[in-house]
């Protein structure tokens, strides 16, 4: 079944404010929905001003990590 986006971007806030910093995988796994669901929602919360991104260097690949804005 699908979530409406409104809820997930709700899930998705509310688990940047228990963990800090996520990347797009650990929240699609943490909250069972699709890779490009999350970054979808990210991409929104990023545009209204709610997250922050940044790119992350601990492994060989980029990997984008975002928390929430102060």
């Amino acid at each position: 079944m699908r979530k409406p986006i409104t809820d997930i971007i709700a899930e998705v806030k509310k688990l940047l404010e228990k963990e800090g910093e996520m990347s797009i995988r650990q929240l699609s796994l943490k909250t069972k929905s699709q890779w490009r669901t999350i970054e979808k929602a990210l991409e929104t919360m990023k545009t209204l001003g709610v997250v922050k991104e940044r790119k992350g260097t601990d492994t060989k690949r980029v990997e984008r990590l975002f928390s929430l804005k102060n």
